[in-house]
């Protein structure tokens, strides 16, 4: 036999959806997430690949999928991939049929799966033993194929949080809130990224949100810096980020990576952890991103999807910035109104610019305090700098 050559074989219910029994032939059946992958592409639109139907993968989202496997032995997801399969042999006389089919190595596979790419790549980074249910469109056209995507996808709607509040009434409430938690879901109106980000056992902000969930003493972030920060990860307009799990694991890989090089900032009263700081240090990080996916030479550094490349590019901007902007006194006692963060914003601009032209880090800037400069540049020996009027608005 030749050693390039692998035979897959399946027991499968093969049916017609439609009771005249006309459309595509469909056969449901399952197997291990390792084999699927073996013998299934995923044929992603590109400008060279127009006709395919999937988008680039998310690993935000497999490595979802992968740690809701890991944290409950209970957790489950039944929902079955949709491929379409060509080169397949049906055997049998119902309900229950064989199918056969092979895949040669250097030839185009006979699985390409239509939806549920993230659902099957989590599953095998789990186990490449878990089982995937899988409903096999057999022999099917590219344009069926391109059809069905687009049907599946345009069709699904999210479940509204009020029909999930009002469905767990019948349910033990911890009970379900703590299996909810392992696939990042909560019935609370008020949690989306703010509950993620302060009880995601991978969050920086684990514990520190300011709400009853936790203790007056560990209180430091307003929820609403959570939303604001969201917020302004969404405006990016990149579709990696257009589905809340991957909006967190987004905000949780920039912000983790911040609290690894400033973790003296990640204290009771910091400037960084004020609704100001984190919403404007998160537009600058975001800025920066939009700025590079402009960019063709960059451009393959950026994808919100990937927390490694988020990461990346978060250490990037740090290492333009400097962190004494966040520790030294400020000029006006907030902030938080649209000309402040935008006089914030302006600073950290300048602030990258003079770090990395190897300038006074502090040259130029509005927000910092003049007299708490003076004091500062004094007690470290440096030169004394000349006052400016009106530093900051009140």
């Amino acid at each position: 036999m030749d050693t390039d050559l692998m035979e897959y074989t399946y027991e499968a219910f093969v049916f017609h959806q439609r009771a005249d029994g006309n459309g595509p032939t469909l056969a449901l059946f399952h197997a291990p997430a390792g084999e699927v992958s073996a013998w299934a592409d995923v044929d992603r639109l590109a400008h060279d690949n127009r006709l395919a139907p999937q988008r680039e993968p998310k690993k935000s989202r497999i490595n979802s999928i992968r740690r809701f496997f890991a944290d409950d032995p209970q957790n489950t997801i039944p929902t079955a991939i949709v491929v379409g399969l060509r080169g397949v042999t049906i055997e049998g006389n119902g309900p229950v049929w064989t199918l056969h089919f092979e895949t040669t190595e250097g030839q185009p596979h006979p699985g390409l799966i239509i939806d549920g790419q993230h659902r099957m790549r989590g599953l095998e980074a789990a186990d490449p033993a878990t089982v995937v249910p899988v409903v096999a469109i057999i022999e099917a056209s590219d344009l069926e194929m391109a059809f069905q995507f687009l049907v599946i996808n345009n069709k699904s709607a999210k479940v509204p949080p009020d029909h999930l509040r009002a469905l767990a009434l019948n349910y033990p409430a911890e009970q379900l809130e703590a299996r909810l938690k392992t696939a990042r879901l909560a019935l609370n109106a008020n949690l989306g990224s703010v509950g993620v980000l302060d009880e995601d056992p991978d969050s920086p902000f684990r514990g520190m949100i300011a709400w009853p969930n936790n203790p007056p003493e560990q209180r430091v972030i307003v929820p609403a810096a959570i939303e604001a920060m969201a917020s302004e990860a969404k405006s990016l307009g990149f579709g990696e980020l257009e589905d809340l799990d991957s909006l967190n694991a987004f905000l949780i890989a920039m912000w983790t990576l911040i609290k690894e090089e400033w973790a003296h900032l990640f204290v009771h009263n910091s400037k960084l952890l004020s609704k100001v700081g984190l919403t404007c240090m998160t537009q600058f990080v975001c800025s920066t991103i939009k700025t590079w996916a402009r960019n063709p030479r960059l451009r393959d550094q950026v994808d919100p999807g990937d927390p490694d490349k988020v990461r990346a590019v978060t250490s990037d901007v740090l290492a333009t910035l400097d962190p004494k902007f966040f520790e030294a006194d400020w000029a006006s006692t907030s902030y938080d109104t649209r000309a402040g963060r935008d006089l914030v914003m302006q600073d950290l601009e300048t602030l990258s610019f003079n770090v990395a032209n190897g300038e006074p880090w502090y040259d130029g800037l509005k927000v910092i305090s003049r007299s708490w400069l003076q004091e500062s540049l004094a007690a470290a020996g440096g030169a004394a700098i000349p006052p400016e009027e009106d530093e900051a608005p009140e």
